[in-house]
């Protein structure tokens, strides 16, 4: 054989290789073209339907991290130290239940979603520790911006079984995180020149696309061929969109060309612009669409969710409802996943549906409320100041559900917005009567919050408040 076709051969064994289309086929990818940008989500799982439930996540939330041996060992080992009070509301999709997401989108346009990867994440016994969907919805709770996210891989052990996750924010911008031998890596910017991921780590799905027409190679890239990888086809595909095409419809013709054997469980289009999600399910294939600027994202309504495996109607907003312990417990334990999963941790599935349905109940003990309580600055010390402070800050948590007001000397109350917290670092701000945005970022030492103090404008000084 001669040596130029000998490599051809090699060159297609290694595609045919590559782009084998295992059932674990779950697709992401982002199409942004001037002022459209949409996310679209496949999961795949052979052999097997795979519910989903749709949560309408709530702001001023307090969480308690939960570790993978903690969800996922008899013993429970190993819990999380992590807790925060969640900065942004969100939709995410889950089939594990309620703060165990798959993916979504929240308030800020910060999308955030997974796929199955050969994953080594790394290990670090002095960071706080997250199971990989915790981990996803601490993002989604707390960040807005791509580099947020990925500060996050850096910062949390995350344990669980192997993702690597699409991010993007509301700019556009996106990135893959991936965890490779024990190390993160991220594709970004230039690094990443075709928004999309799948099942291989991108470097390896980038260096295939060389050898198709139209980007530098001989091979056609046949879109209704199964061998063409989907990196391949999305690529294609993303390129040769106009704005003269209709975006959802295009969005949802791309879901349908990555489609692996068999329909898709689920497909999810996102249309972040105007906050619209496009979805269906392989039982129910009719598109059902929802707005999410239609909902509550603040904590005075509970949260809210719907199955996705629903048959009414293409718009769904009214449908949703509070969620509940018994309907996530229901759905857990109708879950169609074979013993052996749950045997391989030591547990039944019994226990398992109940771990994950009750884990967020510890957020509601108030003995892990440290923030909670009236804070007053120290007399003495503010008097040292040019201006005493004339402040206290009343922080109320009734259950999980957070709250606060500034309180003026004068009597005036002011409610805190945009009240947040990961760790001890406690964030809000408030608007007196003078129309004045004060910013306030704490960090809390047992009973003792030293604070920074300060407008849009000009920085006040820094204070030690004490719980009274």
């Amino acid at each position: 054989m001669k040596k130029n076709n000998l490599l051809t051969v090699i060159i297609l064994i290694i595609i045919t290789v590559l782009s084998i289309q295992t059932g674990e086929a779950c697709s992401t990818f982002m199409l942004k073209n001037g002022n459209e940008l949409f996310y679209g989500h496949n999961l795949n799982q052979p052999g097997m339907n795979v519910p989903g439930l749709i949560f309408i996540n709530k702001r001023g939330v307090f969480k308690v991290g939960r570790s993978s041996d903690e969800m996922l060992t008899k013993e429970r080992s190993n819990p999380s130290t992590l807790s925060w009070i969640s900065r942004y509301g969100s939709v995410t999709f889950s089939t594990f239940g309620k703060d165990m997401p798959d993916g979504g989108i929240n308030e800020a346009g910060l999308y955030l979603w997974e796929m199955n990867d050969e994953t080594q994440y790394p290990v670090n016994d002095k960071l706080p520790k997250l199971i990989q969907m915790n981990w996803m919805q601490y993002i989604l709770d707390n960040f807005s911006t791509i580099d947020e996210a990925i500060q996050a891989a850096y910062d949390i052990e995350i344990g669980g079984w192997g993702w690597h996750y699409f991010v993007s924010d509301y700019t556009g911008k996106c990135a893959s995180i991936e965890f490779i031998n024990g190390e993160v890596v991220i594709h970004k910017g230039e690094n990443m020149p075709v928004p999309g991921l799948f099942n291989e780590p991108y470097k390896k799905e980038l260096n295939l696309l060389p050898y198709f027409k139209g980007f530098g190679g001989i091979y056609e890239p046949d879109l209704n061929n199964s061998k063409v990888p989907r990196f391949v086809k999305t690529a294609v595909m993303l390129r040769d969109y106009s704005p003269t095409q209709n975006a959802v419809d295009y969005g949802l013709k791309i879901l349908k060309q990555l489609t692996v054997n068999e329909p898709p469980k689920w497909s999810v289009l996102i249309d972040a612009r105007r906050k619209t999600i496009f979805f269906y399910t392989q039982l129910n294939p009719e598109t059902k669409v929802f707005s999410y600027s239609n909902f509550d994202f603040s904590n005075n309504t509970p949260v809210q969710v719907l199955n996705m495996d629903i048959e009414e109607g293409k718009n769904v907003d009214n449908l949703f409802h509070n969620s509940t312990d018994n309907e996530i417990n229901s759905f857990l334990n109708a879950l169609p996943i074979p013993d052996g999963f749950f045997h391989k941790f030591g547990l039944t599935k019994v226990e398992f549906s109940d771990r994950f349905t009750n884990h967020y109940h510890a957020s509601f003990d108030s003995t892990r409320h440290f923030f909670k309580g009236a804070w007053k600055v120290n007399t003495e010390e503010s008097g040292k100041q040019k201006n005493p402070f004339p402040y206290t800050f009343e922080i109320v948590a009734n259950n999980d559900i957070v709250s606060g007001f500034a309180i003026h000397t004068d009597g005036d109350r002011y409610k805190l917005d945009h009240l947040s917290m990961i760790g001890q670092l406690i964030k809000f701000t408030f608007i007196s009567s003078s129309g004045t945005m004060w910013q306030v970022m704490g960090n809390i030492e047992g009973d003792k919050m030293i604070v920074e103090f300060g407008a849009f404008d000009y920085y006040v000084g820094k204070f030690n408040f004490y719980k009274i």
